[in-house]
């Protein structure tokens, strides 16, 4: 009896080396296994937080059609859209905006610059932009404006009408055209402010 409690002692025990053994050659890594649990919670706040923005800031996704806003934004380029920009305060001077127009809601987004403000007068003649008379010297775009359209006789914004244009402003169908014309207020969806794609051009846009 005594030599078959020492044999199963003995069977035990070599049992137990073994598995000492086998775990001496394939530790347990902590390091490695907090690092990938902290890989996994970063993309998981980055899901969290877009998603948050979406709810809270409405944020969406906007691709852009065509070149009028070149060199800024090329076609087919992807950005963001801050829907809720203009809750608290009014569109600035050379803000890119996107906007649809009340008869054709169901379209594309339009997407241009602001120019002309709320109660200004806006003229173009000899290729410049004349915002109360004067002409506008800090414009993101240095070509001179071939086309006046309905801007060769200055027009008077009510208060809630901006005046856009595009940046390719010879390549561009925007307020100085009837089919766009004067933008109101209630037709801006938003402020256009960071592009997500291409990839080598990720970041905020100007």
């Amino acid at each position: 009896m005594t030599l078959a409690l020492l044999c199963k002692e003995g069977y035990v025990m070599g049992r137990r080396r073994r598995y000492r053994s086998s775990f001496d050659r394939d530790p347990f890594d902590l390091k490695e296994f907090m690092s990938e649990i902290g890989r996994w919670a970063i993309a998981i706040l980055v899901v969290v937080i877009f998603a948050y923005s979406i709810v809270t800031f409405g944020i969406q996704t906007v691709t852009m059609v065509g070149q009028s806003m070149s060199p800024a934004i090329s076609d087919k380029d992807v950005m963001l859209l801050n829907k809720r920009a203009y809750s608290f305060k009014d569109p600035q001077r050379y803000d890119i905006i996107a906007f649809k127009l009340k008869e054709n809601q169901d379209s594309y987004f339009n997407i241009k610059r602001i120019i002309g403000l709320p109660g200004e007068t806006v003229q173009i003649r000899n290729g410049r932009i004349f915002i109360n008379g004067d002409a506008l010297k800090d414009l993101p775009f240095d070509s001179l404006i071939m086309t006046e359209g309905l801007a060769y006789d200055s027009i008077t914004l009510s208060e809630t009408e901006y005046f856009v244009l595009g940046d390719n402003c010879n390549n561009s169908e925007d307020s100085r055209y009837v089919n766009i014309g004067n933008v109101s207020a209630k037709e801006i969806s938003g402020k256009v402010f960071f592009r997500i794609s291409p990839r080598s051009d990720w970041g905020k846009i100007e």
